[in-house]
């Protein structure tokens, strides 16, 4: 990613930001999966159990177990648990992170790289977008990666110690880079068969129908940013 002057992210910016995350990602997972895991015991509980003290007990207890202490997020204060059209819904985000190391992983495999990969797309529109609800979930990874869906990918990462980390993903920036460096200028506007506008209440910033075409309306809209915030224009 490159910021507005054309300048590549340094790599201490990003080494700093894995240094300071990946330790603590392991956390993020546990107080995910702790929210499923205390819906499954609440609603296993019998009704005669079922006391505000009881239910408070339930969640301490499995914040213990799964986070290993209590939560700076109590499992009480988790909306999905506390409304009825949401509950039994929060594992669903267990299960998209899953997917999405695991399609990952298949990726890396299958093409040794994810970014600017013109294969990347058309595998997730025929195998993911394509068959829309006529697939189940489930199916839909599997198809894809060959595989059914496991948390083993997303294990996996987080294992991953934290200087090997760092080498991998440094390998990949400068390899980028040189990729980067080495392609030839894009041609012309990006076409992207729409029309866009970009509001602001009742104000028109930018329209690529009115200031031709796509390009032209981003460089419309990064001028507004600047002009109505000036501090942020001179970082």
């Amino acid at each position: 990613a490159a910021p507005g002057r054309a300048q590549p992210v340094p790599w201490p910016l990003l080494a700093e930001e894995l240094t300071a995350k990946h330790p603590y990602d392991v956390l993020t997972l546990r107080a995910m999966i702790a929210v499923p895991y205390f819906e499954k015991a609440l609603y296993e509980m019998a009704d005669a159990d079922l006391t505000v003290d009881a239910v408070q007990k339930l969640a301490d207890d499995v914040e213990r177990r799964i986070q290993g202490g209590l939560s700076s997020r109590p499992l009480l204060s988790v909306p999905h648990i506390l409304s009825d059209e949401a509950s039994c819904y929060y594992h669903g985000y267990v299960l998209a992170q899953m997917a999405v190391y695991q399609t990952r992983a298949f990726f890396l495999a299958r093409d040794g790289s994810i970014v600017d990969n013109p294969a990347v797309g058309p595998t997730l529109r025929d195998a993911y977008w394509a068959p829309g609800n006529s697939e189940p979930f489930l199916g839909l990874v599997e198809t894809l990666t060959g595989k059914p869906l496991t948390g083993e990918a997303w294990v996996d990462a987080l294992r991953k110690p934290l200087g090997e980390l760092l080498a991998s993903e440094k390998a990949e920036y400068e390899a980028a880079l040189a990729q980067s460096a080495a392609a030839p200028p894009q041609p012309g506007d990006v076409d992207l068969d729409m029309r866009i506008r970009i509001v602001d209440g009742d104000e028109v910033i930018a329209d690529t129908e009115q200031d031709g075409g796509f390009l032209a309306t981003c460089a419309k809209f990064e001028q507004y940013i600047h002009t109505r915030f000036p501090e942020a224009a001179k970082a």
